[in-house]
């Protein structure tokens, strides 16, 4: 599995993790799940151009982040990822709790399934919210270890491809 394969399949197991969840938005009417992006949030839109957009309309989050990868060469492969929480409540006292509980959801559903796609969940999760919050937008971070099947390369008459 190569790395950005991995990521897709991350992307994709907390989306479908986290789908259920409702969490407040700028708009207190509206009530979301996290949206979950691979690498970074995507551009702004032009506020010069009329069109309004704010790092507020983001949240809820998650970014899966692709951080590291170690290949012994002798088949063991490890892949690092980090994931980026961000929620939004008004609540200056208790906001936390919702960037905390979207980590909780996360950490159970990794743990639960040990697996994401042929990534097998390996060494710690570790999870922190921000010691400096900005208000009212709520921020945390994990890191994840996936040990995955080695890559092989493969040139063969019928072309360049990927072996698992």
């Amino acid at each position: 599995m190569d790395s950005l394969n991995m990521t897709d399949e991350l992307v994709a197991f907390l989306t479908d993790a986290l789908g259920e969840m409702r969490l407040q938005t700028k708009d207190e009417n509206v009530l979301k799940a996290p949206t979950v992006y691979d690498g970074y949030l995507p551009p702004k839109k032009n506020a010069r151009r009329g069109e309004e957009d704010t790092e507020q309309d983001d949240y809820p989050f998650v970014i899966v982040r692709f951080l590291y990868e170690k290949d012994d060469l002798k088949g063991k492969n490890v892949m690092n990822f980090r994931l980026l929480i961000g929620t939004y409540s008004k609540d200056e006292r208790q906001g936390w709790r919702d960037t905390l509980h979207v980590m909780n959801r996360m950490k159970f559903a990794l743990k639960e399934v040990g697996f994401v796609g042929p990534g097998e969940l390996t060494g710690e999760i570790e999870a922190a919210l921000f010691e400096e919050q900005m208000k009212p937008l709520w921020r945390g971070v994990m890191e994840v270890n996936f040990a995955t099947p080695e890559v092989k390369w493969n040139r063969s008459e019928a072309g360049d491809a990927f072996n698992y």
